[in-house]
């Protein structure tokens, strides 16, 4: 028998798919609900298979508060303007999926698959994101105050104009990624990797940047007041002066 918070969203999205007055829509309608309360498994995605919902279609703008999809096969589904809070997909394949102005507040994806995904103007605060694969993601606009990316691979990715004000990024890979114009206030990036990394226009003030490598690195434009550096690669010492003009703090 079905858990009950599932049933209740497998039901709206059975609603919205058969939102006629017609007879024969609303016969199938409870047929299908039907379907779902006596199936003998809580496994969201299954029964989304059941009732004969495509998972790379039928997700968008749904409610799936709490949805459970750990360790399922995502990719290239469409979870834009979903409401995803508190959901978890840890570990879940979901490479070159759409969730575009998602709501993910405090899920959790860590270990999850996401390379290519498309998370424009997404809500991840405090979302968890740690050990996550976001190679060539695209997470432009989006807001991530309070995230957890620690050891997460972000290398090509773009996060431009994205707030990650309180983020742990702690041992996070972002090579070759594109950082211009986003908030890292009081953010954790120690150990990080930014090898090649845009920064232009970046805000890193109150940052903690220990042992961050910035070889090929461009931090022209980058604000850096009250930044904490120490044993930075890649940092030569007319921009170590430069940085400490702008208000950054070395503590080598």
């Amino acid at each position: 028998m079905s858990d009950d918070r599932v049933i209740r969203r497998l039901i709206e999205l059975l609603q919205r798919r058969f939102s006629s007055e017609d007879v024969q829509s609303q016969d199938k309608l409870l047929a299908l609900i039907e379907q779902v309360i006596l199936a003998d498994t809580d496994d969201f995605l299954e029964l989304t298979r059941i009732v004969g919902l495509s998972p790379l279609e039928s997700y968008g703008g749904q409610n799936l508060i709490g949805v459970s999809l750990d360790r399922k096969d995502l990719a290239r589904a469409d979870f834009s303007k979903a409401v995803l809070i508190r959901a978890s997909m840890t570990e879940a394949e979901l490479s070159s999926s759409n969730f575009s102005n998602a709501d993910l507040t405090h899920a959790f994806l860590a270990r999850a698959k996401l390379t290519s995904a498309t998370l424009t103007g997404a809500n991840l605060t405090s979302v968890d994101l740690s050990g996550a694969d976001l190679t060539n993601a695209i997470l432009n606009y989006a807001t991530l105050k309070m995230a957890d990316l620690s050891d997460a691979y972000c290398n090509c990715a773009s996060i431009r104009y994205s707030d990650l004000t309180g983020a742990s990024l702690h041992r996070v890979r972002l090579e070759e990624a594109n950082l211009s114009s986003s908030i890292f206030r009081r953010a954790n990036l120690s150990h990080a990797n930014l090898k090649g990394a845009n920064l232009f226009g970046a805000n890193f003030a109150g940052a903690t940047l220990y042992r961050v490598d910035f070889h090929d690195a461009s931090l022209d434009g980058a604000m850096v007041e009250g930044a904490y550096f120490s044993n930075n690669p890649g940092l030569t010492r007319e921009l170590r002066r430069e940085l400490v003009r702008r208000g950054a703090i070395f503590d080598d």
